[in-house]
């Protein structure tokens, strides 16, 4: 059994990370879980090559491993076959004492079920590409609000207490203009009638002014679904339910996330 680090040590460690160190920590703080391929592409990039950023990458995330800092899941994305570059990373007791508020519940860190890991991969993903596309001069992604960080509390119509629960928002950035946007990120595994359910608290939370106080507009709301198919299922349901104004949706493929959110539809 490993000793409890004490606070000493505690300061010891801190003192010698980099900022490099500390911005992988909080990344991974804030999505929870992410793979070696991702941290890699969102904080390796400036490398002469991809496998010279890969070595870099994992050098960086075995020593925050033996710090105790990041852990590894026993599942692996891919299989053993892709050796350290399918490692799912998640904070481990140190990087939790390093990062956590006095309201925040201790971190214990466990194996996620594959449906909850497979949808937090591909909230991860998302943020991933936006930090691609704004490095190569495609967007100018000015604020990025991961999952809670972008919850709102609400009263719909009838009086009841809600939560709208978007998985990202987004704002992207132009020449004297903002534009906002709510990213649901659908994996295929809840009912059409449930993605039905979270459009409507859209529409509700719409409703209240909220948003349109704080952003001037209402943000639009980006589906990013698994494939053609069921784009073309839900853009049918929404288009058949006279509640929802049908402009404040939009359906695409995971393939189609950046090139829609640079000439929106």
């Amino acid at each position: 059994m490993r000793s409890p680090i004490g606070r000493n040590e505690l300061r010891q460690i801190s003192a010698q990370l980099s900022q490099r160190d500390r911005n992988i920590l909080w990344f991974i703080r804030r999505h929870q879980y992410a793979n070696t391929i991702q941290i890699r592409r969102q904080f390796f990039f400036g490398h002469a090559s991809i496998p010279a950023a890969a070595r870099a990458c994992a050098r960086v995330l075995n020593r925050l491993y033996g710090q105790r800092i990041l852990t590894r899941l026993e599942r692996r994305v891919g299989g053993v076959k892709h050796g350290s570059s399918s490692y799912v990373w998640c904070i481990d007791v140190v990087g939790d004492r390093l990062t956590r508020r006095p309201s925040d519940p201790r971190w214990r860190p466990h194996e996620p079920s594959i449906m909850f890991l497979d949808h937090t991969l591909a909230i991860t993903e998302a943020h991933v590409q936006l930090q691609e596309a704004t490095a190569a001069g495609h967007l100018q992604v000015t604020k990025v609000e991961v999952e809670t960080e972008a919850w709102k509390q609400f009263v719909t119509p009838s009086g009841a207490k809600s939560i709208l629960k978007p998985d990202l928002k987004i704002t992207i950035s132009g020449e004297g203009y903002d534009d906002h946007w709510y990213l649901e990120i659908d994996r295929g595994t809840e009912s059409l009638p449930t993605l039905i359910r979270k459009c409507h608290a859209y529409e509700q939370y719409r409703r209240t002014g909220r948003a349109q106080s704080e952003y001037g507009v209402f943000p639009r709301v980006l589906w990013v679904l698994p494939d053609t198919r069921r784009v073309e299922r839900l853009r049918a349901a929404i288009n058949k339910d006279a509640e929802l104004p049908n402009a404040m949706f939009t359906c695409i493929t995971n393939d189609s996330l950046i090139s829609t959110l640079r000439n929106p539809p």
